[in-house]
């Protein structure tokens, strides 16, 4: 039970393990869309003008089927065709790719008068290879004459130039052959493959016409030969029966053989009937000792006289039984009757001891019998063995004989076969697809060229962004937040979908995960703050490493749940350079925080209403320096009157960076929050922050922007309030005094 559980959690912890990595490579995708893109298309963009700048290569292919080749089976006895095997079908594509083939396609179609087979003057590059060569060569390059048997340099340029145009290649397993010839003309393309095929076909033809030539001299000489060979043998044959007086046919068996079949028949007749009579024999002998029945004898059985007496004893034995039961066993009858009994059965002994000696003459006369028959059978057999012999010897020669008269006469059938192959030949060979005109060229293939130049500039761009994570780790988990910066996650805030605003959706979806995530965020800066326990406003510097980190957004959407909680929230855009908070809510063309510093009086308007949430836009530099007007006494005076009067201060600062702005703002805060983005901002970057803000002020980190369906979101667990349940948000008015910049605008609740 145990060993099965442990499996089940491992099987558990493989596929959490496989379903994390599957996250972690689809938002680092995601994350490079555009470089890969870009590299992608930029590389498809060169290999579509590069396919341009390229000679177009047209195709055109022929199919022949090559007959099955005749092998010259006379010798051994077979005839036929036999089927090819793969060296001989790679045997004719080396004929078909063979200098002289070619040499012959060069002839025919004047291939040397066409531009493209012509030798093209080496390039810059080839020469200065030749004459750094010739120069570090110790013996001076010559140009030495060619044999006489060697083509012309003209013509070797074009031989080489359609052997790297001609394509052969085998179908399979079977015996058809394709021929491709690629050229930058179609027309030349097809005529250049039209006449290859045709041009081995002549070869082929040429070829079986002089192997006809040959095999037919070949079969006239052996038949030559073989005649010789049944002569000879038929005259051993004859002189063989005139040695051995074998006159005439000798198709069955021979007298001698027939007699010792006779005699061996005869021999075991005689030794059945011996065997018989000697059991007879003992069986009577049996009889006269007393030791057996006579009735068991089968001579005594046929016997006429013993059969007779048996009968006679039986009656007497009959009558003495009827005597002795009417009288007395001394009646003179009884005894008369008992006295010829006796007589009787000493005449059955007397017969059965002449049968007895009967069969004692016929066992030796047997024996006599075979002995003799014994002696004629060793004689027959010397005899039909030496018949046999001889006769065995006469057959051997007779069917050598045949056989040199059958191979003969085979021969001179074929000799006539060659006759007329030598005559007429085919050249085995058929073309079963004609050479194809083509119509469009197949080089460059410009689709799949682009196509694989726009995956290997993606792959660049995966491997360079790969890299750049490598060299610059940024975050990739909660866990390493916590770890490497040594600080509590406040919360994990969802990424919002396209064209929501942060402060609508806490205010319109309060169920939302979104809410509910910033909710935990202002609990947690709540519990945290020190100036909270102290029993004063928090002011909260909500800030980040670098931009586009949306920490203007957390700002507004942190202060909006606070208001909505029935907090007095005062909500202050400090970022005087962008005024990303101003942009927001519209209130870029107002004056705010720059006027303030600059010695305008602001007062917040007296109210006794909770969930107010009042709004200090950015207002207007004038060409004054941020810097210098943040480290003025106006910004500690407007703090202090301002969390005098409301519950909670936030302020949306610029990036740290390198800029002063955020350093200063962190002095005149209580708490302050990092803003980042997993798998966006750097771990160098943010350190940086860190050590440029005073760091028992920091209250922790907010991951920004993860996927609802991530794992490290820690809101998972309340999906199952739906957003679907929205209620109706309050909706706040901001207020402003007028152009003495009291306060900001104020809407009243709707």
């Amino acid at each position: 039970m145990n060993e099965q559980t442990g499996l089940n959690q491992s099987a558990d912890s493989n596929a959490q393990t496989f379903a994390e990595v599957l996250r972690e490579t689809t938002r680092f995708l995601w994350k490079s869309r555009w470089r890969i893109l870009a590299y992608g298309f930029l590389f498809a963009s060169i290999a579509f003008y590069m396919t341009t700048r390229m000679d177009r290569l047209y195709k055109s292919s022929v199919q022949l089927m090559i007959e099955r080749p005749a092998t010259s089976p006379i010798e051994i006895g077979k005839s036929g065709l036999v089927l090819p095997d793969t060296g001989y079908v790679d045997g004719q594509i080396l004929l078909i790719e063979s200098d002289d083939t070619l040499s012959r396609v060069i002839t025919k179609l004047d291939l040397l008068d066409e531009p493209g087979f012509q030798s093209q003057q080496p390039g810059l590059f080839t020469q200065s290879v030749r004459w750094v060569k010739s120069t570090l060569s110790a013996t001076p390059q010559t140009n030495t004459p060619l044999p006489a048997n060697v083509p012309d340099k003209k013509t070797l340029s074009a031989l080489k130039i359609l052997r790297e145009a001609v394509f052969v290649s085998r179908e399979g397993d079977t015996n058809v052959v394709s021929i491709d010839v690629r050229t930058v003309s179609p027309r030349l393309a097809h005529t250049i493959a039209d006449t290859l095929a045709g041009v081995y076909t002549e070869i082929r033809l040429e070829q079986r016409q002089s192997q006809a030539r040959e095999l037919s001299g070949w079969i006239d000489a052996r038949a030559g030969e073989l005649r010789a060979q049944v002569t000879q043998a038929e005259a051993a044959v004859t002189q063989f029966r005139i040695d051995n007086n074998l006159i005439g046919e000798f198709d069955g068996p021979t007298l001698g053989d027939q007699r010792l079949v006779e005699l061996n028949a005869e021999l075991i007749r005689s030794r059945a009937e011996l065997a018989q009579k000697m059991a007879s024999f003992e069986l009577a002998k049996g009889v006269l000792a007393g030791n057996t029945d006579a009735s068991s004898i089968p001579e005594v059985q046929t016997s006429v006289i013993y059969t007779a007496l048996r009968e006679q004893q039986l009656e007497q034995q009959r009558r003495a039984q009827e005597a002795t039961l009417l009288s007395s066993s001394d009646n003179p009858r009884v005894n008369q009757i008992l006295r010829r009994l006796a007589a009787i059965e000493d005449q059955m002994t007397g017969e059965i001891a002449r049968i007895t000696e009967v069969l004692a003459n016929e066992t030796e006369t047997l024996q006599s019998r075979i002995r003799l028959l014994q002696a004629e059978v060793a004689k027959a057999s010397q005899q039909s063995e030496v018949e046999t012999r001889s006769q065995a010897e006469l057959r051997d020669l007779e069917r050598i004989a045949e056989a040199y008269r059958q191979r003969h006469e085979r021969y001179l059938n074929n000799a006539g076969i060659a006759t007329e192959l030598s005559t007429f030949a085919s050249s085995g060979t058929q073309i079963i697809s004609a050479a194809t005109w083509p119509l469009l060229p197949f080089y460059p293939p410009t689709k799949v060229l682009v196509i694989l130049s726009f995956l290997l500039g993606a792959a660049i761009a995966v491997v360079q962004s790969l890299l750049r994570d490598i060299l610059r780790p940024r975050f990739t988990s909660i866990a390493q937040v916590e770890r490497d910066l040594g600080m509590k996650v406040l919360s994990v805030l969802p990424t919002l979908e396209e064209g929501q605003k942060a402060q609508n959706v806490i205010n319109e979806e309060p169920f939302s995960l979104f809410t509910d995530a910033t909710s935990v965020l202002r609990q947690n800066l709540w519990s945290k703050s020190v100036a909270r326990r102290s029993g004063e406003t928090p002011v909260v510097l909500i800030t980040s490493a670098c931009e586009t980190e949306g920490k203007t957004s957390i700002a507004a959407a942190l202060a909006t749940s606070a208001s909505s909680s029935g907090q007095k929230v005062l909500l202050v855009d400090t970022d005087l350079r962008y005024a990303g908070l101003s942009e927001i809510y519209k209130l870029d063309d107002q004056e705010g925080l720059c006027e303030i510093l600059q010695g305008q009086s602001w007062t917040p308007v007296k109210a006794d209403d909770s969930s107010i949430l009042d709004i200090v836009p950015a207002g207007k530099l004038n060409g004054r320096q941020p810097s210098d007007l943040l480290s003025g006494p106006q910004l500690r005076n407007f703090i202090a009157t301002a969390r005098a009067h409301y519950d909670l201060v936030v302020l949306d600062s610029p990036p740290v960076a390198h800029l002063a702005d955020t350093a200063i703002l962190a002095d005149r805060s209580t708490d302050i929050a990092l803003v980042l983005q997993l798998n966006s901002t750097s771990v160098e970057a943010v350190r940086s922050t860190i050590q440029r803000l005073p760091r028992r002020r920091i209250a922790g980190a907010i991951v920004n922007a993860v996927s609802p369906s991530d794992k490290a979101g820690i809101w998972s667990n309340a999906g199952v309030y739906a957003a679907t349940y929205k209620q109706s948000a309050k909706l706040y008015q901001l207020h402003n005094t007028g152009d003495d910049l009291q306060t900001p605008d104020r809407r009243e609740k709707s």
